[in-house]
């Protein structure tokens, strides 16, 4: 398996085990890779952001990289939308944070050498009744 596919696993996992214990029968749906179509909500889309870099380290290869993930949720109403939008956006507490998720496993499941969010954007409305945000999440991985 490559290196960003290991990433995106790890990613993945780690996001649809922080958000399992909220509701096992629908944690979040991650894709990696624009999806032809979301049809399960809640929803992330992964994807490589700008250039990867391939730093040559003592015992092989250190890549590092960022990926852009983009969280999307469906509500009928404005004011609710925002509010439950919100929960998946909060840095520090709430068990659907997808920032939560990420900072209490930097490792992503152990695939990754270390990884940080490196900036959230601010919220949107995607289309009528999908509520979204951005991050960008900054990783590194040793490669023998």
């Amino acid at each position: 398996m490559s290196v960003m596919s290991d990433v995106f696993k790890g990613i993945k996992d780690t996001l649809i085990n922080a958000t399992n214990g909220v509701d096992p029968e629908k944690p979040i749906n991650v894709y990696l890779g624009t999806p032809d179509a979301i049809n399960d909500w809640p929803a992330a889309v992964v994807m490589p952001e700008g250039e990867t870099d391939l730093l040559v380290a003592i015992n092989g290869n250190t890549f590092k990289g960022t990926m852009r993930i983009s969280t999307f949720i469906k509500v009928g109403d404005d004011a609710d939308g925002w509010r439950q939008l919100f929960d998946y956006m909060d840095p520090i507490q709430g068990t659907k944070s997808v920032i939560r998720a990420l900072r209490a496993d930097r490792r992503l499941n152990a695939l990754v050498d270390d990884s940080q969010v490196r900036s959230m954007g601010k919220p949107y409305k995607a289309a009528e009744g999908i509520y979204a945000f951005d991050l960008l999440l900054d990783y590194v991985v040793s490669v023998a």
